[in-house]
């Protein structure tokens, strides 16, 4: 990679105020809520039932962290970053497909992300919610991250789908790529093919937040996600990444967002997210999460409608 590429910076700190700011200020008319009509439902049968298959992985501590974000979890013991193939069936794959690709009717945009998005999207398709609901579906993820997983409980800050176009030079150069998550356990699942557009690497920083040099090339990889359904796991709150401008075609991703109900833990703060939704709509959504995350593990199970997963199960593949 030649140093001339290397990405710009989300803004930090105070530059987080001055988005929240600028977004309660700009009030952009909303997109309209796209009811889906789903013909397919969500089964379990669309998860392969062999996979799914991991490359590339790292855990915490491999990037560098020495402490572990979870008490008497070992830094060890919880993925940073792995490439994950074979998590759905061609017909799973097909469904997501179809189901993002109508969801961009309402998409919207920002002058400061790189991608149009529709967030909220376990609100608008039955299908992916009931995805994440599921126990096989969380089991499977959960294994990828070496700990019990349940969905974001903040519904924006759960899912959504990024539609990445070709823009204009000037406007890239303003664009935040290299970023953390403010959530922890992230899934992302590329749902176009290589073949379909140009540009739209995905990268991540092989070491931890405060080794980052975004002018320093040779810490960046490439992680490759070539096939639709291809999926990169990132614990996002603690590496950083982002994905190079498309220069042509269209590169769709899903976003899907989790939270270890045993810890209450959480690295989401408030200016990351009023930063989207501006200062008077978040105020209200952080007031909730907070209560979330102090619900018990066997209730934030409960209110998804299945089983506790526990630590030992996520080691036996019969579970």
């Amino acid at each position: 990679m030649n140093p001339s590429d290397t990405l710009p910076l989300f803004e930090r700190g105070v530059g987080r105020v001055k988005l929240a700011l600028k977004s309660t200020l700009k009030r952009t008319p909303r997109p309209s809520p796209i009811c889906l009509s789903e013909q397919l439902p969500w089964s379990d049968d669309l998860l392969c039932q062999h996979g799914p298959v991991l490359s590339d992985t790292r855990t915490l501590g491999q990037l560098g962290y020495a402490d572990s974000p979870h008490a008497k979890i070992a830094a060890d013991s919880i993925t940073g970053v792995a490439v994950v193939h074979r998590l759905f069936t061609p017909e799973g794959v097909a469904a997501l497909q179809g189901i993002c690709s109508r969801l961009e009717e309402g998409a919207g945009d920002s002058d400061w992300i790189i991608s149009r998005r529709t967030r909220g999207v376990t609100a608008l398709s039955s299908f992916i919610n009931d995805m994440m609901c599921s126990r096989s579906f969380l089991l499977a993820v959960s294994r990828i991250a070496g700990v019990p997983l349940v969905p974001y409980p903040m519904v924006n800050a759960r899912s959504q789908v990024n539609y990445f176009y070709p823009k204009p030079v000037e406007q890239q150069q303003q664009l935040g790529m290299w970023h953390t998550d403010g959530t922890n356990y992230v899934l992302n699942i590329v749902l176009s093919g290589a073949c379909e557009y140009s540009g739209g690497e995905f990268l991540f920083h092989n070491g931890t937040v405060d080794s980052f040099d975004a002018l320093d090339h040779r810490t960046f990889e490439n992680a490759r996600l070539d096939a639709p359904g291809d999926a990169l796991f990132i614990y996002g709150s603690r590496l950083f990444h982002g994905v190079r401008p498309v220069v042509s075609g269209r590169r769709m991703s899903l976003v899907l967002s989790f939270h270890c109900p045993y810890f209450g833990d959480d690295s989401n703060r408030f200016w990351h997210l009023a930063s989207d939704d501006g200062i008077p709509a978040t105020i209200p959504k952080w007031l909730g999460l907070r209560w979330a995350l102090q619900r018990s593990a066997a209730r934030q199970f409960s209110r998804i409608g299945i089983e506790p997963i526990t630590f030992a199960q996520l080691h036996h593949t019969g579970a």
